[in-house]
C-alpha cells in the first residue's frame, strides 16, 4: 500500500478545521480502520483444532507492515494538528471557523477583575490580529447587564465565558436559528460553567475550548478532543496489529506469511501516549542561566543589611539618649530640654526614645535609595511569580535532585497539570543539575530509576517518556514515598547538596505527625532539604474530598509544618496563582520593612519642617538659648520682700503721684536694681508658701518707671507640659490565636493600639476656648482659634493639630487592621467556629440536647458536630466527652479522653446514632458535666428550652461555681424565643463563659466589601448574636467610623491650607 497523498499534504498546517481535516483524512476515509484492515485478510474456517480456534486468517507481512507504517503517519500528523492547535492565539480561544464572525466578550465584574482584565484585553488584541483579520465580516459585542455593540448589524456568534444558566441558553439555542457557537472559558474553573459551555455548544452544533491561563494549556477542547479519539482510535488498530503478529485475533487464528521490515523497530507506541496536546511533544530544554538561589540567600547579599540600609543603622551616628539627673534640691530627677528646640524625638527599634540631629539631605537619598531597593524586591516577586517553573516548584537550587509526584486517585482531574508541572521542571531547571530521579506514588510507589541518573538530555527525554504512561490511581501512600527518596539519598553519603521536591493536592493518608517527625528525624542527620509545593483547585468534595474534613487552608498549614520540618520551603499554588510561598514571603517581608523605614524617614521630614515653622511663627522675640546664658550671669540672688519694704515703696509711691511725680534716675547706669518679686502689692507677703504654690505661681520683677510709678516684670511662666500624642506603627500577628475576642481586643483593640482618633484629638492644644466679654455682653472665640480648623467631636468644638501626613499615616495603620480584622472575622465565620465558636480550653465537655424540640435540626448538627471533632478537638489535642440530654442524661465516656483518631471515629459514630425524644433536664446535664473536674469547659448547645425553671438553674450553677471551677459556654441552635436567648446569655456570663448563636445568611463576600471600602455607603455589617462576633463587629463599626472621620479631618485640613495659601 502506498502512503495516501493527503497525510503529506497535511504536514503543513492551515485554517482548515478538524471536521474537515477528519473528513478527509481520518481513519475511515484513508482506509485505516479495523474493517479495512481485515478486508486485507483471506479467512477459512477450521473445524478440528485442539486451542478452541474455529477460523484462520492469512496476511500478507508486506500489507501488514504498510498499514502499520500508514497508521504511525497518520498519529504522527494528528499530534502535529493538535500541537499547532496548542500555540499562539489558538491555545487560548482555539481556531475560529467561518469567513462571517461576530464575537461576544463577557464584560461582567467577575470575568473582567482587576487581575483578570489586561490578560484577556491582551490575549482579545492577539486573537484579532492573527484570526480575525482575515476574515470577510467581523462584529464585536460586549455583554454583562447591558449588551454593548460595536457596529450595528451582528452576524455569526463566538462566545467567551457565557454567563446564564444551562437551561435559558439551551432554550434559546433549541427554539431559534442560531449560526455555530464556538464557546470559550478563559481561565475558569468552575464546573457549572464548564458544563454550560459544554452544553451551549452541542445543542448548537457548535464547538467549546477550555483554557487555563495559570497552567498555560489548554484543559479541553471540541477539536483536540475529536483528534485524541482518531488517535485512540489508531492505537487500537495498532493493538490488533500487534496481536496478529502474535497469530491470534479474538477466536480466529492469523498467520503472517513472512517477516515484517526490520524499518519499523524505531517506531514504538511509547512515542504517542495520549496525555495531552502539547505535552506529547519531545522536551525543548532550555540553555542553563545563572545558578539559582532561594530568597533568604539572595535577600543576604540584596537586602536591606546588604546593601546598608538599615535605618537604625543610619541614624545612629547622629542619635543621642535623653540625659537625666537628679537634682537634690528639688528632691527628684529632671531630663534635658535642649532636645525640644534643636533636635527630634524618635523612638528606636528596643522601644527607647533618641534625640536625633536630622540632616535632611541625607535622610531623602536614603528615602530614593529605599525605592530602589523595593523595585528591586519587586522584579524578583515579579520572576518566580511568572508562568513557568517558578511558580509551581520554585527555584530548584540544590546539585541532586529527588521529584516525588503525587499520581493517587484523587488526581485523575488534574493529572494534565501535574504532568505540565513536570514537564516545564525538566525543561528549565535540571538541565544544569549534578543527578536527578522522579518517584511517583499513588497506595504504591513507583522510581524511574533504582539510583539517581546523571542530568543528561538523554535521561530527561527519557524520562518525560516514561511519566507520559503513568496513570493516576489508589490512595496517597506519601510516608513511603518520602521514605524512598530519603533513605536513598542516605545511602548515596554524597557531599553535594540534596533536595527532595514534594508535588502534592492533599494530606498523606498516614497521620501527619508521624510523617513530620520521620521527616525531621532523617532531614536533621543528612545534608537534605525537603520542599514542598501544594496544588489545589476548586474545593469541591465530590471530586477530591478533603481527608479528615481538612479544608485547603489546614492542609497548608499542615504541609508547610512538614516542609519546615525538612529545612526546605512551602509553596501553595492554585489554578489561579500562587496562594503562598515561602520565597515570596521572605521578599514580601523585606519590602514591608523597607516601607516601614520609608514611614519613619517621611515622619522625622514632617517633624523636621513642623519644627521649623513653629520657630518662625512669631516666636522671635523670646530667645532660644540665650536666656541661659544671661541668667547665668546674675552674681546676686533675688531677695526676699519684706513688709517694711513693700510699705515704703507703697507711700512713696502715693506721695511722687501727689507731687506731680518726679522724674527718677539711679545713682548710676551700672547700678543693678536687684529685683523685688510681689504677687500682690496692696497686699503684705505671706511668711511661708508651699512648694506647689510656688512651683505654679508665676515669677515677677518691680521696679521703678522714670515717673516715679511701680512697674511689674513678668520673668516667667508656668510652662504646660506637651501632650501632644504620635501615630504609632502597629504590628500585627499573621496567624490566629485560639482565644475569646474580649482577650484579643485587649492586645490588638483600638484602644491598646493606641488608635483611638478622639483621645488623638482630645490634649489641651485641641481645646476650642469661649468667653464672656461683659462690654458686648457675648460670648466671644480666642483670636488663635480662627487659625486651626475646628471639627464637632460628641458634640464638643476641638481644634485639629494633626498634619495631613500623621492624618495619612493613621489611615495606613488602621487600614492594616480593617485587614487583619476581616481576616479574623472570616476565620470566626469558617468550618465548625460558625456553628459553634471557638473551643479555648484543653479539656471539653460537650452537652447536646435532643430533646424532642431538637428534632429539626439534629441531622445538621450531627453534620457540624463531626467538623467539630476533627476541626477543632483533634487538631488542637483536646481531652473531651460528650453527653447527650433529654428526659435522661447519656454519656460517650466516663471521663475525659484524648482526641486521638480511633477515639474520634468512634465519638462520630456515637453521635450518629442519637435520636430525638422526651424532655430537656439541662440542669442534671449540667451537674454530670461538672463532675469531669476542674478547669473543664462545658459546651451547651441547645435551644433554651429547660424542664426546669430559668431562674433555678441559674442559682444551682452558682452554688456548684463556689466548689468547682468551670466555664459554661452556651450555643443557642433553632432558638427564636427571646427569653430563652437571655437565659442563655446569662447561663454563659455568670460562669465566665460565651454565648453563640449561628449567623443566619451572612455573606462572605458582602463582608469582605464592607471592610474593603471604609467609606462605602453600604449598610452595617450583619448583627451578630454571638459574643464574639457581636464584640468583633462592634469594633470594626468603630474602626470605620474613625476612618470615615480621619479621611474627612484630612480634607479639611488641606481644604483649609489651600484657602490660606490664596
Amino acid at each position: 500500500m502506498e502512503i495516501p497523498p493527503v497525510f503529506r499534504e497535511n504536514k503543513r498546517m492551515d485554517n482548515t478545521g478538524v471536521y474537515e481535516l477528519l473528513e478527509s483524512s481520518g481513519l475511515e476515509s484513508c482506509g485505516l480502520s479495523l474493517s479495512h484492515l481485515l478486508s486485507l485478510c483471506t479467512t477459512a474456517n477450521v473445524s478440528e483444532r485442539g486451542d478452541g480456534m474455529s477460523k484462520q486468517m492469512h496476511i500478507s507481512s508486506e500489507s501488514l507492515a504498510d498499514f502499520e507504517e500508514q497508521l504511525y503517519i497518520a498519529i504522527e500528523m494528528y499530534h502535529d494538528q493538535i500541537r499547532w492547535l496548542s500555540q499562539g492565539n489558538r491555545k487560548v480561544f482555539g481556531l475560529v471557523n467561518g469567513s462571517r464572525v461576530g464575537v461576544l466578550v463577557d464584560t461582567s465584574d467577575l470575568n473582567c477583575s482587576t487581575e483578570r482584565l489586561a490578560h484577556l484585553q491582551r490575549e482579545l488584541l492577539t486573537l484579532i490580529d492573527k484570526q480575525l483579520r482575515f476574515k470577510k465580516q467581523l462584529h464585536l459585542l460586549s455583554f454583562s447587564s447591558e449588551v454593548s455593540s460595536l457596529w450595528d448589524k451582528p452576524q455569526d456568534t463566538c462566545l467567551l465565558s457565557p454567563d446564564q444558566t444551562v437551561d435559558i441558553i439551551c432554550d434559546f439555542l433549541n427554539q431559534n436559528r442560531t449560526p455555530s457557537v464556538h464557546a470559550v472559558a478563559y481561565n475558569c474553573s468552575s464546573p457549572d460553567a464548564i458544563e454550560t459551555v459544554k452544553q451551549m455548544a452541542a445543542v448548537s452544533g457548535g464547538r467549546y475550548h477550555l483554557f487555563s491561563a495559570a497552567m498555560g494549556v489548554v484543559d479541553s477542547s471540541t477539536d483536540i478532543d475529536l483528534l485524541w479519539a482518531e488517535i485512540k482510535a489508531a492505537r487500537n488498530v495498532l493493538t490488533q496489529i500487534q496481536n496478529m503478529r502474535q497469530g491470534r485475533l479474538g477466536d480466529t487464528a492469523v498467520t503472517v506469511e513472512s517477516e515484517i521490515s526490520t524499518g519499523l523497530d524505531s517506531l514504538t507506541l511509547s512515542d504517542f501516549s495520549p496525555v495531552s496536546s502539547a505535552l506529547s511533544a519531545p522536551l525543548c530544554i532550555q540553555p542553563t542561566g545563572p545558578i539559582p538561589t532561594i530568597s533568604s540567600e539572595w535577600l543576604k547579599t540584596h537586602g536591606l543589611k546588604a546593601q546598608k540600609l538599615d535605618l537604625y543603622q543610619l541614624l545612629a551616628r547622629n542619635a543621642y539618649s535623653p540625659q537625666e539627673t537628679f537634682v537634690p534640691i528639688l528632691g527628684k530627677t529632671v531630663s534635658s530640654t535642649v532636645h525640644e528646640r534643636v533636635m527630634v524625638r524618635f523612638e528606636w527599634h528596643d522601644g527607647t526614645v533618641k534625640n536625633l540631629h536630622v540632616d535632611l539631605p541625607s535622610v531623602q537619598k536614603y528615602q530614593k535609595r529605599l525605592m530602589d531597593a523595593v523595585r528591586l524586591f519587586e522584579r524578583r516577586v515579579q520572576w518566580l511569580n511568572r508562568t513557568g517553573s517558578q511558580q509551581i516548584w520554585g527555584t530548584v537550587c540544590e546539585q541532586r535532585v529527588q521529584v516525588l509526584l503525587d499520581m493517587s486517585g484523587m488526581n485523575a482531574h488534574y493529572q494534565l497539570h501535574l504532568q505540565h508541572a513536570l514537564r516545564i521542571l525538566l525543561q528549565e531547571q535540571l538541565a544544569n543539575k549534578h543527578s536527578f530521579n522522579v518517584i511517583v506514588f499513588g497506595s504504591d510507589v513507583k522510581s524511574w530509576q533504582e539510583k539517581m541518573v546523571p542530568s543528561t538530555h538523554e535521561n530527561l527525554q527519557a524520562v518525560w517518556q516514561w511519566i507520559q504512561a503513568v496513570e493516576c490511581f489508589g490512595g496517597r501512600n506519601t510516608l513511603a514515598a518520602l521514605r524512598r527518596a530519603l533513605e536513598e539519598e542516605a545511602q548515596e553519603e554524597s557531599s553535594l547538596t540534596g533536595g527532595v521536591y514534594l508535588l502534592t493536592t492533599g494530606l498523606p493518608d498516614q497521620h501527619m505527625v508521624s510523617v513530620t517527625n520521620y521527616v525531621s528525624e532523617r532531614c536533621s542527620a543528612t545534608n537534605l532539604n525537603l520542599h514542598v509545593c501544594l496544588f489545589t483547585g476548586e474545593e469541591d468534595t465530590a471530586r477530591c474530598p478533603p481527608p479528615r474534613y481538612a479544608t485547603r487552608t489546614e492542609t497548608a498549614r499542615a504541609l508547610s509544618g512538614l516542609a519546615h520540618a525538612g529545612n526546605g520551603r512551602f509553596l501553595w499554588m492554585t489554578e489561579t496563582g500562587i496562594v503562598e510561598s515561602d520565597d515570596i514571603s521572605a521578599l514580601i517581608g523585606e519590602m514591608e520593612t523597607a516601607v516601614n523605614y520609608f514611614q519613619k524617614c517621611s515622619e522625622l521630614v514632617d517633624s523636621l519642617i513642623q519644627k521649623g515653622s513653629d520657630r518662625g511663627s512669631g516666636e522671635t522675640s523670646t530667645p532660644s538659648i540665650k536666656p541661659q546664658t544671661w541668667t547665668a550671669r546674675a552674681k546676686l540672688p533675688s531677695p526676699r520682700p519684706t513688709t517694711l519694704s513693700l510699705a515704703r515703696l507703697e507711700s512713696r509711691q502715693k506721695s511722687r503721684l501727689a507731687q506731680n511725680g518726679w522724674a527718677w534716675r539711679p545713682n548710676s547706669s551700672k547700678a543693678d536694681i536687684p529685683p523685688v518679686q510681689s504677687a500682690d502689692i496692696s497686699t503684705p507677703a505671706r511668711l511661708s508658701r508651699t512648694a506647689d504654690q510656688r512651683k505654679t505661681k508665676v515669677s515677677q520683677s518691680v521696679f521703678f518707671m522714670e515717673d516715679g510709678n511701680l512697674g511689674v516684670l513678668f520673668k516667667k511662666y508656668p510652662k504646660p507640659k506637651s501632650v501632644r500624642k504620635s501615630i504609632t506603627t502597629i504590628k500585627l500577628p499573621r496567624h490566629e490565636d485560639i482565644c475569646s475576642t474580649k482577650q484579643w481586643l485587649k492586645r490588638f483593640g483600638i484602644k491598646n493600639l493606641k488608635l483611638d482618633l478622639h483621645k488623638l484629638i482630645s490634649g489641651p492644644e485641641c481645646c476650642h476656648h469661649i468667653k464672656l466679654v461683659p462690654s458686648v455682653q457675648k460670648r466671644v472665640s480666642a483670636k488663635y482659634c480662627a487659625i486651626f480648623p475646628s471639627v464637632q467631636i460628641n458634640g464638643t468644638v476641638k481644634h485639629l493639630h494633626l498634619t495631613p501626613g500623621e492624618l495619612k499615616q493613621y489611615l495606613s495603620q488602621t487600614e492594616k487592621l480593617m485587614q487583619r480584622y476581616s481576616q479574623r472575622l472570616e476565620w470566626l465565620l469558617t468550618g465548625s467556629r460558625r456553628m459553634f465558636g471557638s473551643v479555648l480550653e484543653k479539656m471539653v465537655c460537650v452537652l447536646l440536647d435532643v430533646s424532642g424540640s431538637m428534632a429539626p435540626c439534629l441531622p445538621a448538627l450531627q453534620k457540624e458536630l463531626t467538623l467539630l471533632i476533627w476541626d477543632q478537638l483533634h487538631a488542637n489535642s483536646v481531652r473531651f466527652n460528650m453527653l447527650a440530654f433529654s428526659g435522661e442524661v447519656r454519656m460517650w465516656q466516663p471521663a475525659l479522653v484524648q482526641s486521638t483518631d480511633e477515639l474520634c471515629v468512634e465519638a462520630v459514630q456515637w453521635l450518629n446514632q442519637l435520636s430525638t425524644h422526651g424532655a430537656s433536664s439541662t440542669l442534671q446535664a449540667l451537674q454530670t458535666g461538672c463532675s469531669f473536674g476542674d478547669a473543664v469547659g462545658l459546651y451547651l448547645i441547645t435551644d433554651g428550652r429547660c424542664d426546669s425553671s430559668h431562674s433555678l438553674i441559674l442559682t444551682e450553677i452558682e452554688k456548684l461555681r463556689q466548689e468547682k471551677d468551670f466555664t459554661v459556654h452556651t450555643i443557642a441552635v433553632n432558638c427564636h424565643d427571646r427569653a430563652c436567648i437571655e437565659f442563655l446569655k446569662s447561663l454563659a456570663h455568670k460562669t465566665g463563659g460565651r454565648f453563640h448563636q449561628t449567623p443566619e445568611n451572612t455573606d462572605t463576600a458582602l463582608i469582605r466589601k464592607l471592610l474593603s471600602d471604609p467609606c462605602s455607603a453600604d449598610p452595617v455589617l450583619p448583627k451578630f448574636e454571638g459574643d464574639d462576633l457581636r464584640k468583633l463587629s462592634e469594633e470594626i463599626e468603630k474602626l470605620r467610623m474613625f476612618q470615615k472621620q480621619a479621611k474627612a479631618f484630612r480634607e479639611t485640613i488641606l481644604e483649609s491650607r489651600n484657602q490660606e495659601g490664596m
